[in-house]
């Protein structure tokens, strides 16, 4: 009850927020941008900001207040009862205080009479939206507790995710059962964090509030794919003026454009039980460089649960900021319709001159227009980018991808847009926040970028990455090359500004792991698959039946591959490892450890240990590997832990190290980097948990008790 109480403040906190700041925010879905008439319902507008500037508030607040606790206190086993006590506190008050104010003022005004037809059609206007939603919220909800759920008193994690859910899990974990204040990586523990965690952290809260942990995690999880959802149809729609569009590109954002399934079912031999084949497969298709890992499929929204939540600021951002691109084209327009009419030059005047006149009027007339009025460079408010930049800033430990996607974007539209200062200003509190939040959670350098063209295209060419692309997107590309000939002014920009993420991807590696680039790539991909939603939504407007039924065949295809994959990572899902919620090595580590406690143990990835909060000191390398850790320096640094054959030289090993629980089990004993002498672990510490028999013997030495 205390979790769902906290998500329902979040949700109040971001209304009273948002009212306070930019009341005019809830109905941006009123007109589009060419100021067309939509009447899309508020809620559209209103829910997705509420739900993330309330989570950003009150989970930054907690995780605050409980880094000040365990500060003042460093011995706190529960620092987050404190914490969570403060702000349910002052999110009371704050939106008691806001509630009391707002019937002060009306009590004060006119009151409006309610009348009941008048939001019959609203309700009625509404009906697309609500069921859109609808939809939304019964998809993800299958999607995300089809991946990971509590059945029969085992946690199933699905084949799908198995393998990122390890550092979510030892993270969420850290929290909700430990006191991982100052924060560590809970797969490469004794050191910073370098991973973006606070998404982990919301839902360890969420589950130290009593939320069983199947809810915590997936709750916030459909929240925010559907609040992305929510302002993409909002963006769609303003920017083309039509639900039609709106829909489109919430379809393509759910399911994906890519020729695979067509390629795989041409290479399908053609059996008997050829549909059977189909619809039992349990493996990704594999057309593209890594495409079998599910890279580009749904299950990227599923394996990583905070991707969408930061889209939500993303898609918040370009509703605000795309008004300045418009007005920036509407004013070179006016330029250039006034140029012409002074273009008219006397009959006497030779070529030349009338050529040179023009020119220079022409670089007067469009230079005054887009740099040197005031419009074009002062802000228009203030609060405005302090407002999206604190935003932003405080979204680099949360999706730091998205952070960047957001900046690439914002910096391409800036350049043919008005108020370029409010632009700046977003970018220097971004950056700043961002750096204060680095200097805090990270030791040494964060990032480490290098020019690296090509992304993971083989044939690192412009047409090898061109042809990758097609093999990528299919259809979609073509139609976003058609959209980039056929509109002009600043859908035509706006569109060019959406494909920053995508060049910065192919171009720039911040990480030794340049696979997280795809993040930048999936961005980009929905964000053109609006301008092909208009293209689409012109072709239907003809309202001729070719028109509309190649609008249908066009969606068909385009989604098919999307759709397919929905069914092959159910497939997969039936196949899930099953933790015991009552399992005693889960219990025990629990009781026994905090998050301060450093476990030696062997390349684990999810495991009892890690369900229980155990902080591992190597675990599974290619996840600190990917955060940027130097992980072959503690590869040798734990093989020779494990192989120290003098116990006192052991023993100060362990000292130096901060290791408290030593964990022998089949995978140490078999390793291939070292031969481990658990005769001098035992001479030296007592086993304080074991189970299993011969070399499935798992033993727990603990180094805090010398024989």
């Amino acid at each position: 009850m205390p979790g769902i109480v906290y998500i329902l403040l979040c949700l109040l906190t971001g209304r009273n927020i948002v009212k306070r700041i930019y009341p005019e925010y809830v109905t941006l879905g009123e007109k589009s941008y060419n100021g067309k008439e939509l009447g899309l319902p508020r809620f559209m507008t209103a829910f997705p900001v509420f739900y993330l500037l309330g989570t950003l508030v009150l989970t930054w607040g907690a995780y605050i207040t409980a880094s000040l606790v365990m500060a003042i206190r460093p011995g706190e086993e529960r620092p987050l009862w404190p914490a969570d006590l403060y702000i349910f506190i002052m999110a009371f008050l704050f939106n008691l205080v806001c509630l009391v104010w707002e019937w002060y003022i009306r009590k004060k005004g006119k009151k409006a009479e309610w009348n009941p037809k008048r939001c019959l059609r609203k309700v009625l206007k509404s009906i697309p939206e609500i069921f859109l939603v609808a939809a939304l919220v019964y998809f993800f909800a299958g999607l995300m507790y089809g991946t990971f759920r509590i059945e029969d008193g085992k946690l199933r994690i699905g084949l799908s995710i198995f393998s990122d859910f390890a550092v979510h899990m030892g993270m969420v974990r850290s929290f909700s059962f430990g006191n991982n204040f100052p924060t560590q990586y809970s797969h490469y523990a004794g050191a910073d964090v370098r991973y973006h965690f606070m998404f982990q952290f919301l839902v360890g809260n969420l589950e130290f509030l009593g939320m069983r942990i199947d809810h915590a995690m997936n709750v916030p999880s459909i929240l925010s794919v559907v609040s992305a959802c929510m302002l993409l149809y909002v963006y769609a729609t303003k920017l083309f003026g039509g639900r039609f569009a709106g829909g489109i590109s919430v379809l393509f954002m759910v399911f994906r454009s890519s020729p695979s399934v067509f390629r795989y079912l041409s290479e399908e031999p053609q059996a008997e039980d050829f549909w059977e084949k189909v619809k039992a497969r349990d493996y990704f298709m594999n057309y593209t460089p890594n495409e079998d890992w599910g890279l580009w499929s749904l299950k990227v929204y599923t394996n990583q649960r905070h991707l969408a939540f930061g889209m939500i600021a993303v898609f918040l951002l370009l509703l605000i900021y795309t008004p300045f691109v418009c007005r920036m084209f509407r004013r070179i327009a006016a330029a250039g319709r006034l140029q012409k009419i002074g273009n008219k030059a006397p009959r006497q005047e030779k070529r030349f001159a009338q050529y040179r006149r023009r020119i220079k009027r022409k670089i007067n007339t469009f230079g005054r227009a887009i740099l040197l009025e005031k419009e074009c460079i002062l802000p228009e408010s203030y609060s405005r980018p302090v407002f999206c930049g604190l935003l932003l800033g405080s979204m680099a430990f949360w999706n730091g991808a998205m952070v960047i996607g957001a900046l690439c974007i914002l910096f391409v539209m800036a350049l043919f847009s008005t108020r370029r200062l409010e632009y700046l200003l977003t970018a220097v509190l971004t950056m700043i926040l961002s750096m204060l939040q680095t200097q805090v959670f990270i030791r040494g350098n964060v990032v480490e970028p290098q020019l690296l063209y090509g992304f993971i295209v083989q044939n690192r060419t412009i047409w090898g990455v061109g042809m990758y692309l097609v093999d990528l997107t299919g259809l979609l590309i073509l139609l976003a090359a058609v959209a980039l000939l056929h509109y002009k002014g600043y859908t035509r920009w706006l569109l060019v500004a959406f494909s920053a993420p995508l060049l910065f991807a192919f171009h720039i590696s911040l990480t030794p792991d340049v696979m997280v680039n795809h993040k930048y790539i999936m961005l980009s991909i929905i964000l053109v698959s609006v301008a092909a939603a208009g293209l689409l939504k012109e072709l239907w407007e003809h309202r001729g039946i070719l028109h509309r039924l190649a609008v249908i065949v066009l969606c068909v295809v385009m989604t098919a591959t999307g759709i397919y994959e929905v069914r092959i990572q159910k497939n997969v899902d039936e196949d899930a490892f099953e933790y015991a919620l009552d399992d005693d090595l889960i219990a025990w580590v629990r009781d026994n450890s905090d998050s301060k406690d450093l476990w030696l143990t062997d390349w684990v990835s999810i495991h009892e240990v890690v369900l229980g909060g155990a902080m591992l000191y190597y675990g599974w390398p290619y996840y600190a590997w990917s955060a940027g850790y130097d992980t072959l320096a503690r590869e040798e640094i734990v093989a020779e832990l494990f192989s120290e054959e003098d116990p006192r030289r052991m023993q100060q090993l362990m000292e130096r190290e901060g290791i408290r629980y030593i964990m022998v089990d089949n995978g140490v004993r078999n390793s291939e980097n070292y031969v481990v002498r658990e005769d001098v672990i035992a001479s030296l510490y007592p086993v304080v948990y074991e189970r299993g028999e011969g070399d499935w013997r798992l033993a727990i030495y603990d180094t805090g008790i010398l024989r």
